[in-house]
């Protein structure tokens, strides 16, 4: 049956003039190296006055002089002087290192900032202080856990960080222990002693992780398994005192997150787990509790039966607090809403500013008044700006669209009647926009190679399905397109499966301009499942991960046929994480597709509850465990793996050895079922890689998977363009 369409207005014109503005021309094609020139504002922060701003940005460049081809990813900061337009930013780090979360002092005067720990090692951040008006930076903390999260007393006297501290150096035990093993004995480790040295050599053995021992429920960080417990603890430093050593101001067994001063610098509010006498592995529910700045009278400020509340941020007169809350029946679907409580400790219940707005709360701060706070949110493509007034019904739309196109607003922040924000659009991945009295500006391109790149610009579509969804679509057509010709057509689908893409998407940019260049076209749509268009529409793929969201897509593809340069025979398909799952389902029921590209995808279900740290999506939203009579059948008829037999389009599988977010033998179990089967399938797997490796791996692992991909659908669709070049161009 042909899907129902319904087009925007806009789409409409352009189709019925037979000509769309779809490219932003250049003189050169993108290519794959431009990965190297992408760069991402990944945080900003505004002085209280509005006088300036100090913002970091992510990019990828070599780790040495002497060694120009070994790239790394590296963070810059930069500062910008907000009270003149035509002001240039100044960069104020330089070389092989990552920079980022900077933090403005009261006065302006100071930053202070996080240095090391791109990745997932905690350990290897510490926090710096580095003048604004001249000076070198200088290490403010050398704990043993790192250090990361600074936050400035209101009155610039002391910088509270967050550092991660090992359960054993804890006082006390665990509320929540078994207590079902006694302490080793102060004995000497003897491997044929007694039974108290025999347990010293065992515990001493496992101090060193070898072996690893594992008694918890969440033993998996993303590369590597968890070791021995440990919990983030607030610290208190003087940044005017080089020698003094960070002051411990917690000791319970807890991770102590989102941390924050209030207003007169008295106490400290931050984000704790519930209830402290169960194991944090096994609570999803949060509170927000206060201490006092001496680490004294640690308490509750605000729980909520069956809410999940985190985020807090006091107004800047301290009276209200703002934070985030989300229900924990559903905590897959649903929605974060953005709430104020009074800071009195009254118990007084809290009021939820956008409970009407169908929409996740993402980032938020305050404005500089006490009665507005600022706040993005995913929504239909998009990440928009948002304002909320505390006497408004509705959030009001402050950054939304670039013409008819949704844009990104991905970091943010306001003081001084200054707002400073990011913006990702189709025609660049990341610039800097100041608003403030005088209008709204360009502030800094990131980015400004790209004006000499050839980009293809999305068109939009909304498609009606049988059952009355509409999925909405977006179409890119290959850079420089004849109208002569006809071209491949990827299908790419997002992960998550809650993900959300669009033209205000960052992490995609690159990689969809490449396939343009390369004489591509791609359709990429928000299957149901997917966030940015409410409740129902997230929650609509409840045990159904396979047929509806599949359906969506190729609809998408169905209606992207209408268009005459598209060739039927040529067909393509890939996605990564949930999308690689999708493509795996697609291909074993669907036989349209010359190729497809599984990337770091689950495919049995029931497998990936023990292998993936992300394993509560079993239960989330197949509705039950794998041993539960009422969910073995749901998990076997959703999982890829049981319809392996069914493929027969050319795959190629892609995983990175070190992602345990997934888990990575469900790769292994697809590609030796399809080579037992006599199928056509390739194998590609990355040393020393995890999840991430698409956005944030390592630049050459990067580059190779994005070659890898296009060589494997040109070998299936016999793409007659030539490599795209600078020189030469198409």
């Amino acid at each position: 049956m042909a899907p129902m369409t319904r087009h925007l207005p806009t789409v409409v014109a352009v189709l019925a003039l037979g000509a769309a503005v779809t490219s932003a021309a250049g003189a050169n094609p993108i290519v794959t190296s431009d990965l190297l020139n992408v760069r991402r504002i990944t945080s900003i922060d505004v002085a209280n006055d509005g006088s300036r701003a100090v913002f970091a940005v992510r990019s990828i460049g070599p780790r040495s002089a002497r060694a120009p081809g070994d790239l790394v990813n590296q963070s810059h900061l930069y500062v910008l002087d907000l009270r003149r337009e035509d002001a240039a930013p100044r960069r104020y780090t330089h070389g092989p290192r990552f920079d980022h979360a900077p933090r403005l002092s009261p006065d302006g005067r100071r930053i202070a900032f996080v240095r090391g720990g791109f990745d997932e090692d905690e350990h290897g951040r510490q926090v710096w202080i580095m003048p604004v008006d001249g000076g070198e930076a200088r290490p403010l903390t050398d704990l043993p856990g790192g250090a990361w999260v600074p936050r400035w007393s209101p009155d610039g006297l002391r910088v509270l960080v967050t550092s991660a501290v090992p359960a054993a150096d804890l006082p006390g035990a665990p509320p929540w222990a078994p207590g079902d093993r006694p302490a080793a004995a102060a004995a000497e480790p003897r491997v044929d002693g007694s039974r108290e040295e025999i347990r010293v050599w065992l515990d001493r053995n496992a101090a060193e992780s070898d072996p690893n021992v594992i008694t918890r429920l969440d033993f998996q960080g993303e590369m590597a398994l968890r070791g021995p417990m440990e919990f983030r603890h607030l610290f208190l430093c003087d940044p005017r005192r080089p020698d003094a050593l960070p002051v411990r101001l917690t000791s319970a067994y807890r991770d102590h997150d989102t941390p924050v001063f209030m207003a007169d610098g008295r106490s400290i509010l931050y984000t704790a787990v519930v209830d402290p006498n169960e194991h944090p592995d096994r609570q999803i529910a949060r509170c927000i509790r206060r201490l006092d700045v001496d680490g004294r009278n640690d308490r509750v400020q605000l729980a909520m039966d069956g809410w999940s509340v985190r985020d807090p941020r006091p107004s800047r007169d301290g009276s209200i607090i703002a934070f985030v809350g989300q229900r924990t029946d559903q905590p897959e679907v649903r929605p974060r809403h953005l709430g104020i409580a009074s800071a009195a400790e009254t118990g007084e219940e809290p009021v939820w500013l956008t409970e009407t707005f169908d929409a996740s709360v993402g980032r938020f701060c305050w404005m500089p008044t006490r009665s507005s706070l600022l706040f993005g949110a995913a929504r239909r493509g998009g990440f928009p700006l948002f304002t909320m007034g505390l006497g408004l019904l509705e959030p009001a739309v402050l950054v939304e669209r670039e013409g008819m196109l949704p844009v990104g607003a991905h970091a943010f922040d306001a003081g001084g009647g200054v707002i400073a924000y990011t913006l990702t659009t189709a025609s660049n991945p990341c610039v800097l926009r100041v608003r403030d009295g005088r209008g709204d500006r360009l502030a800094y391109d990131a980015n400004p190679w790209v004006l000499d790149r050839d980009r293809s610009i999305p068109m939009t579509s909304v498609i009606e399905r049988p059952d009355g969804t509409e999925v909405q679509y977006w179409l890119m057509e290959p850079t420089r397109r004849s109208p002569t010709r006809t071209y491949p057509l990827v299908l790419a689908i997002h992960g998550g499966p809650s993900g959300m893409w669009g033209p205000g998407e960052f992490t995609m940019w690159h990689e969809f301009q490449l396939l343009c260049s390369w004489g591509y076209g791609v359709v990429y749509a928000n299957p149901r499942g997917s966030t940015g268009y409410g409740y129902e529409f997230r929650r609509a793929n409840f045990q159904n991960w396979g047929e509806g969201p599949a359906g969506d897509v190729l609809a998408a593809v169905d209606d992207a046929l209408r268009q005459d340069w598209i060739d039927p025979e040529r067909l393509v398909v890939t996605g990564g994480s949930y999308g690689g799952y999708l493509t795996a389902w697609i291909v074993a029921h669907d036989h349209r597709f010359k190729a497809a590209v599984a990337q770091r995808g689950v495919y049995d279900l029931a497998t990936f509850f023990g292998e993936g740290n992300a394993w509560r999506l079993v239960e989330w939203s197949m509705g039950g465990l794998p041993w539960d009579a009422r969910t073995r059948d749901v998990l076997r008829q959703q999982s890829p793996f049981t319809w392996v037999n069914r493929i027969r389009t050319p795959l190629l599988i892609m995983h990175a050895s070190e992602d345990l977010r997934t888990g990575v033998s469900q790769s292994e179990m697809m590609y030796r079922a399809l080579q037992r089967l006599g199928r056509p399938v390739e194998y590609a797997r990355y040393p020393g890689a995890g999840h991430d490796l698409s956005r944030t791996g390592d630049p050459r692992h990067r580059m190779d998977r994005l070659h890898r991909i296009i060589d494997f659908f040109d070998r299936a669709v016999d793409n007659p363009r030539r490599a795209p070049r600078l020189d030469t161009g198409d």
